[in-house]
């Protein structure tokens, strides 16, 4: 029953494997068509770019300032006032007025509070563009996942092939008369496992699809089939020119310096409440109504107004004291959150570009022990096949050149996600995988 299970999990994991060659998608997608794809469709995009369009509508905000003020109101009134030697007073009007205010200097409010405005939407933009490297850098992570997948994929296929292909001929050699039946049965033992990796690599693959169709926003269930890339080896440059890219590039350390610019512009913002403000005021009134009172009757007239006045705060309890002392607690704060992040971002370099270097050394030590193994299985194989080798020589060297191919395709995935991370740290995120100059 164990047995006819896992023949069925593995005729299932076939069926999975096919699905994903080239027939039910149109062609192999590249690293950089599945960035393309991603940058299109993740909701994140569109999450930064509605905040981008924030910032400038608080922008116009902030502009209209300078310009007038212009209202336009209109309505009917009546009003009755008892008593008097005439009679009774009714007034009955229509009116519509037209208002200007303009204000004419405020020393600098106006002005602080746009420079402020356009270093929050500069600001903005850099998040945005921080959001943009985030997506891509796990594009590639999911990339690379699901090429290490595929890879260990073909692996455990190879080695169930050769695992069948051992029971094969220990049953052979167990009816020649010239191998124990122990043979037959780790034989058999060996084929169960290998086909239970198999249905494990053929899982991970799978899982592999949905995480790369879901960092492209898009369907995680969607087919795709994509580029092996895991041998593209990009030229290093040297780790100061690294870190000082990085200082200079990074989106997210480029916008704490805008944030800490606007910061700076609140300030002055908030300091201006300490002056007074000389503002433009006028109006035009159209009248059309009457007043009674008894048997005299007059017409109201238009009318209009105009002047200048000048606002002079001189007690607000304190208000503007503490909306100051708020502002420059947040320009403070923003600066030590600089001065952190940069540290950040050099741990980071130090930390990935580490990490290349130890994978790169990996994969040539690995390449070397990967011959080793596939040499030593050859011969272990052979002398079995010549009746001169134990079955367990064959298992053995099967076990340590599985182990090396798995571990020489894990330095190789090792390599190109360091690679990956360096670049986001550095701020070139956007830039594939072939150059890191």
């Amino acid at each position: 029953m164990q047995l006819k299970w896992i023949g069925l999990s593995v005729v299932l994991i076939q069926m999975f494997v096919l699905s994903v060659r080239p027939g039910m998608t149109e062609d192999k997608r590249s690293l950089g068509d599945c960035i393309d794809t991603a940058l299109k469709n993740h909701p994140s995009m569109r999450i930064a770019a509605s905040g981008v369009e924030a910032g400038k509508g608080r922008e116009q905000q902030a502009v209209s300032h300078y310009l007038p003020q212009v209202t336009a109101s209109t309505g009917y009134t009546e009003e009755r006032q008892d008593g008097g030697a005439f009679g009774d007073t009714v007034t009955k009007t229509y009116h519509t007025s037209l208002s200007l205010n303009q204000t004419i200097y405020d020393f600098g409010r106006t002005g602080s509070a746009c420079d402020s405005a356009r270093l929050n939407t500069q600001s903005a933009e850099l998040d945005a563009e921080r959001v943009k490297q985030d997506v891509i850098l796990n594009v590639k992570q999911a990339y690379f996942d699901l090429l290490k997948a595929g890879r260990l994929v073909h692996l455990a296929r190879k080695t169930r092939e050769q695992a069948e292909n051992h029971l094969k001929q220990a049953q052979a050699f167990y009816r020649a008369g010239s191998k124990p039946i122990f043979d037959v049965t780790r034989a058999e033992v060996e084929v169960n496992s290998a086909r239970l990796d198999l249905i494990n690599a053929g899982n991970r693959k799978r899982i592999g699809c949905m995480a790369l169709n879901n960092s492209m926003g898009v369907d995680p269930e969607g087919p795709i089939e994509i580029e092996d890339s895991l041998e593209t080896w990009p030229a290093v440059p040297s780790l100061e020119k690294v870190k000082a890219e990085a200082l200079a590039n990074r989106p997210d350390l480029r916008k704490a310096g805008s944030d800490i610019a606007a910061a700076e512009a609140r300030v002055r913002t908030e300091k201006a409440d300490y002056l007074p403000v000389l503002a433009l005021n006028g109006s035009y009134n159209w009248v059309d109504g009457n007043t009674e009172m008894g048997i005299l009757e007059g017409d109201i007239g238009n009318s209009w107004n105009a002047g200048i006045a000048l606002s002079v705060p001189l007690y607000e309890g304190g208000l503007t004291n503490g909306r100051v002392n708020e502002a420059k607690s947040d320009l403070q704060l923003i600066e030590a959150q600089q001065d952190m992040l940069r540290q950040t971002i050099l741990i980071e370099i130090c930390q990935y570009y580490a990490d290349m270097e130890s994978a790169a050394v990996r994969i040539k030590v690995m390449e070397s022990s990967l011959q080793k193994a596939l040499e030593n299985f050859a011969i272990a194989q052979g002398r079995y096949e010549e009746g001169v080798g134990p079955y367990i020589d064959v298992t053995d060297a099967q076990v340590s050149s599985v182990k090396a191919e798995t571990d020489h395709v894990q330095s190789l995935y090792d390599f190109q996600l360091a690679a990956a991370k360096l670049l986001h740290a550095m701020g070139k995120g956007e830039q594939l995988q072939g150059t890191l100059e």
